[in-house]
């Protein structure tokens, strides 16, 4: 047994029980609305994560190999079949639980010092099993009921079959007198859904406004945030759009030869058309737009970001209240006024940096990061975002002061294959 194939099991185990732990976490927040247990499966979630960066991340990145894995082509019939909350729950809480019996066994011949996180947050996987049915319990929730009738489309009963009589003959009725022609009513359109106006991109007719909470939700799920030049060749746009991103942050340049509201536009045209992404509207990246607040507003974009020297209240008032608004920050005190602006519903994410040397300023080093880490008491009132010179190289550094959440440019942008790239970030978390 090498340590390849241990780092293989490991690297298998963890990807395996931080999904579960997502789903029952989503059970919790969005079916039953519990927000005591929901923070507790969260602080679960981040202790599952912090134990899973004790490991080398080289290694078990190295050791992974989805293709030649005889196990993703070994099905069940059970594997598809859930026709209750119950069987969600139940499923995904065993997945984690086993998932953090082979963490807990398997670490020990490579990181022994692991081994006792994995035990306690087994044994927590156990306590909050019970919690969670006992709270839907309490709730008036049945996390038994069959939701397969509730699903499946009504089937109307058939009526049993008659017996057959031979009608009596009818006499003919005399033949009417023609009827003069009448033209039938002109069709009247359809109104169209109400929209908001975006003069000279969406002409009038763009995808539909989600509200903020819907928003956030996506942006709280989101770990990989890539900086878009619009202004690079169609391909690469296209090639970006492809890529399994969870946020785009639309960058535009006033000294470029198009003037900017050109270069959005642009990128725009590509975001239309047929077939420039694989995934469905719920699943597709949030769109922010930098700097350009009133743009972003006009144009329907997810949010903004605004860099160092914006009042965010003004940022706010100018976007209204269903755009997301992000706002970048350098330094502690920086920081922690935007953390008190996302408790107060002005701001909804921070961009912390820039952490490494890059063109974006003098870099604040990951000394920052952990610094803000360790004046959060528990969960950020809002998503953090390390950037500033992230690559491959370094992103461990970041990771390992605690920030869960990265922002990317030239890493991704400058790479022969972005779409690979994009996916190589995408593997880290």
């Amino acid at each position: 047994m090498s340590k390849r194939e241990i780092y293989r099991i490991l690297d298998a185990a963890a990807n395996r029980g931080r999904e579960a732990l997502r789903v029952v976490e989503d059970a919790a927040r969005f079916l039953e609305d519990d927000a005591e247990l929901t923070a507790r499966l969260k602080e679960t979630r981040h202790r599952f994560a912090a134990a899973q960066n004790r490991f080398d991340r080289r290694e078990r990145l190295d050791a992974r190999d989805v293709d030649a894995d005889v196990g993703t082509r070994v099905e069940t019939e059970d594997e598809y079949r859930r026709t209750s909350l119950a069987d969600v729950l139940a499923a995904n809480f065993a997945r984690l639980q086993e998932a953090a019996r082979s963490l807990e066994e398997y670490s020990k011949i490579v990181a022994p010092e692991v081994a006792r996180d994995w035990e306690q947050i087994r044994y927590a996987a156990y306590s909050l099993e019970k919690i969670a049915f006992d709270a839907l319990a309490r709730r008036g929730s049945d996390p038994f009921e069959e939701l397969a009738a509730e699903f499946a489309a009504p089937v109307e009963p058939t009526p049993a079959p008659q017996p057959r009589e031979t009608p009596a003959p009818v006499a003919p009725e005399p033949p009417r007198p023609k009827a003069e022609p009448t033209l039938a009513p002109e069709p009247q359109p359809e109104p169209e859904p109400e929209s908001v106006a975006a003069p000279f991109i969406f002409g009038g007719s763009h995808r539909p406004k989600t509200d903020r909470e819907a928003r956030r939700a996506r942006l709280e799920t989101a770990s990989l945030c890539v900086y878009v030049d619009p202004a690079r060749p169609d391909g690469e746009l296209r090639d970006l759009l492809r890529a399994e991103i969870d946020v785009f942050q639309i960058v535009v340049d006033p000294n470029s030869a198009d003037a900017p509201d050109a270069q959005t536009e642009r990128f725009f045209t590509r975001w239309r058309e047929p077939g420039s992404q694989t995934r469905d509207f719920e699943s597709r990246p949030l769109l922010f737009l930098r700097d350009y607040v009133d743009w972003a507003a006009a144009l329907s974009f997810d949010g903004a970001t605004v860099d160092r020297g914006f009042d965010w209240n003004v940022a706010r008032e100018t976007l209204g209240p269903d755009a997301l608004l992000g706002a970048t920050v350098s330094t502690l005190d920086e920081a922690e006024a935007g953390l008190r602006a996302g408790e107060l519903g002005v701001l909804d994410f921070l961009e912390v940096g820039p952490v490494f040397a890059s063109q974006t300023g003098e870099p604040t080093g990951t000394a920052l990061l952990r610094t803000i880490v360790d004046r959060v008491e528990g969960e950020p009132s809002i998503p953090l975002f390390a950037f500033g010179g992230v690559d491959f190289q370094n992103c461990d550094e970041a990771f390992d002061s605690g920030f869960e959440r990265l922002a990317v440019g030239a890493a991704i942008l400058n790479a022969p294959d972005k779409r690979a790239a994009a996916s190589r970030f995408k593997c880290l978390f």
